[in-house]
């Protein structure tokens, strides 16, 4: 009986840890945000968080990016041909989606497709 009581009381102590709510900082909900200015060392910032999060290259951004919308949109090039013009149904890539956050007076990057979270530094925002 003994020998039962030790593993039972095991997980059920274990259960009951996990089931503790994570008050810890990154467990405030993000709200959506845009920002407060844009220099070119912002745009530099969210330039290499956009990269680091998807890969490839950088992209280019404008110069009003995240300041009326907290989405951001990217397409993919479409492939052109010789003389210019595009070749219509060349990809069939989606556009990739980034949203600027503010958790904790902190301006995030969150990139829905990998679930992945960037805290901008020296990047300011204010609640959408």
């Amino acid at each position: 009986m003994a020998k039962l009581l030790l593993p039972l009381a095991t997980l059920l102590a274990l259960g009951g840890c996990q089931g503790v709510k994570d008050t810890s900082i990154n467990s405030q909900p993000a709200k959506p945000a845009i920002l407060t200015s844009v220099n070119p060392s912002v745009v530099a910032t969210l330039q290499q968080a956009i990269q680091q999060a998807k890969g490839g290259a950088l992209v280019t951004l404008a110069d009003s990016v995240f300041t009326k919308r907290s989405e951001l949109l990217i397409d993919h090039a479409m492939s052109k041909r010789p003389d210019g013009r595009v070749i219509m149904g060349a990809h069939n890539i989606k556009s990739e989606k980034f949203i600027l956050q503010l958790r904790n007076n902190q301006c995030e990057l969150y990139y829905p497709k990998k679930e992945l979270t960037t805290v901008l530094e020296g990047v300011t925002c204010k609640e959408l």
